[in-house]
């Protein structure tokens, strides 16, 4: 409701206030804001923060790095609300990273099931997984969006796990392994992010753009609408996968695969230099322009008659990644009060769809 939105919004403002404000006092810490009931708290540690939530709290997180030396697991449902994982567009609120040290994981158990997590940034020194052991590695109907994964995500502790989750508009940039759960990838960007294990299924992913990488032993995926720029076949030991209206590098898609496999209105040789606007190296980076060229043949060829990739759909990719409203576009925080102690701030913000 609109009432919602309004309450959203003031409790970002609030947050995204202080941290512009610690950032002026060039000593305070990244701050978490603990929403249980009508009682907000504050927070400096993941770990503080998660002891003192209650199931189904939100938990807000300004701009910066939360590290964890000894890891955290998540064994609650959640929701997570970081301020952006584009370094553009979070400019002036600073991006929010969630990490460890030690090699240690963020972990997610059964219990978290129904958890959410936005504009975050996930950058343990470990990987991401569910479950400490095979009894307790299958949360269910998680929801990851905007969000950016820099290490391994492994959707199970062991092979059997029945998890699922849904990522929009997310990033990737390492391996993903469904381990038998189930995953649906939509009007996300997959970089070196191997697809692996989803298996006997599990996998649906549209939409999508997969920068030299490729899904292997997995099976029964649907895969529509999307981006394929390895040289090589972009399916490796797969079997039942059905592949529609994608554009694709390799003049070919199965290496060393089964007979089952179904594939219908893909469009295959495309040279990776001139698919997109302007992304030629396969190495995403923020600066890239991922939008189709205009004389791509994948223009208007998804199967809803958008376009194919990120940009396709009834719902693309929203530029900058942002979360949610506001949009801070620049902050002037005066070094001082003025004569009538007051602190000069001056924040400009700009108007964005949800």
């Amino acid at each position: 409701t609109s009432n919602q939105h309004s309450m959203l919004s003031r409790k970002l403002s609030i947050l995204a206030c202080a941290g512009l404000l610690s950032g002026a006092a060039h000593a305070q810490l990244p701050r978490i804001i603990l929403q249980s009931g009508s009682t907000p708290q504050v927070f400096t540690t993941v770990g503080e923060a998660l002891t003192a939530a209650q199931s189904n709290d939100k938990l807000y997180f300004s701009g910066g790095t939360f590290v964890e030396a000894a890891g955290f697991i998540i064994d609650k449902p959640l929701h997570f609300i970081g301020a952006g994982i584009h370094p553009d567009s979070a400019n002036v609120t600073g991006m929010t990273t969630l990490s460890t040290d030690l090699s240690t994981n963020i972990t997610i158990t059964t219990a978290a099931s129904g958890s959410t997590f936005t504009g975050i940034i996930f950058d343990p020194s470990g990987d991401v997984q569910y479950g400490t052991s095979a009894a307790d590695d299958d949360p269910k109907d998680l929801i990851f969006q905007r969000c950016a994964f820099e290490d391994p995500f492994y959707m199970g502790f062991a092979e059997g796990a029945s998890g699922s989750a849904s990522f929009d508009e997310c990033i990737f940039r390492d391996q993903v392994q469904g381990r038998a759960s189930n995953a649906v990838i939509t009007n996300s960007i997959l970089y070196g992010a191997i697809l692996n294990i989803f298996r006997p299924s599990g996998l649906i992913l549209r939409n999508s753009i997969v920068l030299d990488a490729n899904l292997q032993n997995s099976g029964n995926a649907i895969v529509q609408n999307c981006v394929f720029t390895q040289s090589s076949a972009p399916f490796y030991q797969v079997f039942g996968v059905q592949i529609s209206n994608c554009l694709i590098t390799s003049p070919v898609l199965f290496s060393n695969s089964g007979t089952t496999n179904q594939e219908s209105n893909n469009i295959f040789g495309q040279a990776a230099g001139s698919i997109f606007v302007n992304e030629t190296d396969g190495n995403y980076s923020f600066d890239d322009d991922l939008h189709l060229a205009p004389s791509s043949l994948g223009v208007g060829a998804g199967n809803d008659g958008r376009d194919i990739g990120i940009y396709g759909s009834g719902s693309p990719y929203k530029e900058g990644a942002l979360p949610y409203k506001p949009h801070y576009r620049a902050a002037d925080i005066g070094g001082a009060t003025n004569g009538s102690g007051e602190l000069p701030v001056n924040i400009r913000m700009a108007a964005q769809p949800q």
